[in-house]
């Protein structure tokens, strides 16, 4: 007997590793950046490791979110849709 697989777990998988992906190289920016930019010259009154690290680099990923988003999750119903509704009833 083979159990058909509900497509929905399928593409929630493939979003999940897209999840872990853009969470690693969201990681990675912030501590590779703010590694090795340096504490001088300042920006915007903070060193430079704080300015990069905690508001560019997340505006940036922010919008890279967006596009990712709108991309490559595609709209999933979260409903069973037998094509029964309260008025065909």
């Amino acid at each position: 007997m083979k159990f058909d697989e509900d497509p929905r777990i399928r593409v929630s998988r493939k979003i999940l590793a897209l999840a872990w992906l853009f969470f690693s190289l969201y990681l990675a920016a912030i501590m590779g950046l703010s590694f090795n930019v340096g504490t001088e010259p300042y920006l915007w009154g903070l060193p430079r490791w704080v300015a990069i690290g905690n508001i560019i680099v997340p505006v940036v990923f922010v919008l890279l979110l967006i596009f990712v988003a709108e991309r490559f999750i595609p709209d999933v119903p979260m409903t069973e849709d037998t094509g029964d509704t309260e008025e065909e009833r």
